[in-house]
Formats: structure tokens, sequence, C-alpha cells
């Protein structure tokens, strides 16, 4: 029943989404495919992770001994962030990666650590927001979603660095 419930709402989605292309133009169009691009790599880093897992989960209920304790490298999840010297950009180091980001960019990565109500509200948040406007920075660092040791770093080195002033 399930199974019939998620065919029939994968169909609607996908006639609305059909509907929705006639009326994009085409720069509209490369943003949807690139957006495309980066839930299709999330969904196999995934999946990837998840048969990482099993495989673990596999070795160690066969009895061949303990697997090592999964560690997320130093350097994978290390955050920095730059200001210029004018204060317009902000340079973030994201695990290997390294992006720009305007002054209003990163304003709104502050409100949005101070005002999400917990902190996995706010990795949520920071994370949809990439999806939406930057998933050139998702790909770029290797962030297959908001549970990201980048993301979460981010998210600290954001709150240990700035403070939301009032308007």
């Amino acid at each position: 029943m399930a199974k019939k419930k998620t065919d029939t709402q994968r169909a609607r989605l996908e006639k609305e989404l059909t509907e929705a292309v006639k009326q994009i133009d085409e720069e509209g169009l490369i943003f949807l495919i690139q957006q495309a691009q980066v839930l299709v790599h999330n969904a196999q880093v995934d999946k990837i992770n998840r048969e990482i897992i099993e495989l673990e989960q596999k070795k160690l209920g066969s009895g061949k001994g303990k697997p090592a304790p999964r560690k997320i490298p130093a350097a994978a999840a290390a955050v920095r962030i730059e200001e210029s010297d004018n204060g317009k950009a902000f340079f973030l180091t994201l695990g290997g990666a390294r992006k720009v980001m305007n002054l209003e960019e990163m304003r709104r990565l502050v409100r949005i650590c101070y005002a999400a109500e917990t902190k996995s509200d706010a990795l949520k948040q920071l994370y949809t927001v990439f999806a939406r406007e930057r998933g050139d920075v998702l790909a770029d660092a290797k962030i297959s979603g908001p549970g990201s040791p980048i993301i979460e770093g981010l998210f600290q080195a954001i709150r240990s660095t700035y403070q939301l002033k009032d308007r």
C-alpha cells in the first residue's frame, strides 16, 4: 500500500515538474540541472555510506574482529572563515574546498545560525540554503547532507566568530 502511494505521489510530482519546466527560461533550466546533479551526487554518497555501514555491521556480526571506529579526517571537517580587507567578501575553507561568499550571503548564514531554535534546525537550514542557492559549495566540499561534519564545523565557526547584530 505504501509503495503505491509513493508511486502516485512521484507521478504527481513528475507531472508538476514537467509543467513547471515549460515555463522556465534557459538560465533557470541550467540552474535546475545543476541542482539535480547535486541531489544525484548526494544520493550516491548516501548509498555508498549505507553500504559501508552494512559491510562493517556484517563484519562485526561474523565475529571476524571489530572494525576500526569510523573517524572523519580532521582536514576534511576543518572549516575556516577569512574576511577580505574591505569586509565585502568572505573566504570559506570547507574541508579541502575554498569558496567565496559575499556579504549578504554571509549575513544570511549568521542569521540562520542564531535564529534557528536548535542546532539541528540550523544545520538543516544551512544545508537547504546551500542546496537551493549554492550547489557548488555542496559539490566542491563534498557535503552530502545536513549531518555532514563540515556543515557542523561551519555552524561552530560562524557562532564563534560572529554575533547577530540588531538592525
